[in-house]
């Protein structure tokens, strides 16, 4: 298995995700994240120490985005980091964004996945695999949701209710290293985050596993309106 989890996908705008954000250390993308609020982000709790948010740009170059910091980390109360269970990780950032075409906040999903529903996922992961090939450029999938019998069968008892799988019954699409921590959006909604699969992403039988946003929404409020 490895966690620090597009193959198949193509090339996407920011104004197509502009809740997606990147989170950097050293100028190198470590995961994604979601812009949920003006001044929060979520993303995985095994996305350990990102440095930088780049907000509002499909590419990773310099000069491009917003840049803010990181004023507060939240890790989910109940992570638990050998089962990848409640992956969650809350990001308050140094100072608010403006929202506008490039920067939106997204939605939480309320409901918890039904199987078979058709979401996207993106981000600046390997786009091959085995070995790696890191894009300059967003990238975006479709794929759906696999209902609880089918996630067992690939994944056994290391699937909790805090977790759910996505990808397509053929294989040849799905998150991959690096894109750790992003949106898996259904119906207009935050529905997963990338948390983690098998270490060749994208075989069939093998979707990859995402935290289960539904599951954490009551946490999120509570801790974003502490603030």
């Amino acid at each position: 298995e490895d966690e620090s989890r597009i193959i198949g996908g193509r090339p996407c705008s920011i104004n197509q995700r502009p809740f997606q954000v990147a989170l950097t250390k050293r100028g190198q993308i470590l995961c994604g994240g979601s812009l949920i609020d003006a001044q929060w982000v979520l993303t995985a709790a095994h996305c350990r120490q990102p440095i930088r948010v780049l907000i509002g740009t499909d590419t990773l170059r310099d000069g491009t985005g917003e840049v803010r910091t990181i004023s507060k980390l939240y890790v989910h109360p109940a992570y638990n980091p050998r089962k990848n269970d409640n992956d969650f990780m809350l990001l308050r950032l140094n100072k608010p964004v403006q929202f506008s075409s490039n920067i939106k906040k997204i939605r939480l999903a309320t409901k918890c996945p039904m199987d078979g529903v058709r979401c996207s996922v993106s981000g600046w992961g390997t786009t091959k695999s085995p070995g790696a090939k890191l894009p300059k450029n967003l990238q975006c999938a479709v794929i759906q949701t696999f209902g609880k019998d089918k996630c067992a069968r690939a994944y056994g008892n290391a699937i909790t209710p805090n977790m759910f799988c996505a990808g397509v019954p053929q294989g040849g699409i799905d998150s991959c290293q690096g894109d750790s921590g992003g949106p898996l959006v259904c119906k207009g909604m935050l529905q997963g985050v990338v948390s983690w699969g098998m270490a060749v992403c994208g075989r069939r039988g093998q979707p990859g596993v995402y935290s289960n946003v539904c599951r954490a929404t009551p946490w999120i409020r509570k801790c974003i309106g502490k603030q």
